[in-house]
């Protein structure tokens, strides 16, 4: 019977690289730096969402929604109203004068102009109007109380084209205005 001889492996050299400098395979359970870089910008995320979320929050509460049929202007609606002069009673200057009375009111007079109907000049307008423009009577009544005038001297006639919220003419009647009268003080 012969023998067999059996390999043996060699046995390995041992390492003359220190322990201190071999390299780690990151453990599965606890990541490395890359685990902790993503677990970071989650919270940052997280942190602007809720701050995004709070502040849309502040913004609904401070502005509020007006509801459909509601009767109190809002304040920033009376600021910004716009408003067209036009003079129908035929004297020269007028609309001017009443453009500069309510410009100094808070009114943007965007425009100042003679009375026209159908592009003829009319001047024989007996009476002061405010005509509403865009659907809310509250501003036209507005305008027509810096004037001076009664509310029911504001008629509703919405014309989206013209892009002011109120038109007032200037008729025959302009001296019996309180506006007027505190100009000539």
């Amino acid at each position: 019977m012969q023998l067999r001889r059996r390999r043996t492996r060699p046995l390995k050299k041992p390492s003359t690289i220190p322990d201190a400098l071999k390299r780690r395979k990151p453990s599965s359970g606890r990541g490395g730096w890359k685990n902790n870089l993503l677990k970071g910008l989650i919270v940052f995320f997280v942190i602007v969402d809720v701050v995004l979320i709070v502040s849309a929050v502040h913004q609904c509460e401070k502005s509020p929604v007006s509801l459909p049929g509601t009767t109190e202007p809002q304040a920033d609606q009376r600021k910004i109203l716009q408003v067209e002069v036009l003079n129908g009673c035929g004297v020269s200057g007028v609309a001017h004068k009443f453009t500069d009375v309510l410009r100094a009111r808070g009114v943007d007079v965007v425009k100042t102009d003679n009375y026209k109907e159908l592009d003829v000049e009319k001047f024989n307008m007996p009476k002061t109007l405010v005509v509403d423009r865009k659907g809310n009577m509250l501003n036209a009544v507005h305008v027509a109380d810096l004037l001076g005038m009664d509310s029911q001297r504001v008629v509703q006639e919405i014309n989206e084209a013209l892009l002011v919220d109120a038109t007032v003419i200037i008729g025959q009647d302009f001296r019996k205005l309180r506006a007027w009268q505190d100009m000539e003080k």
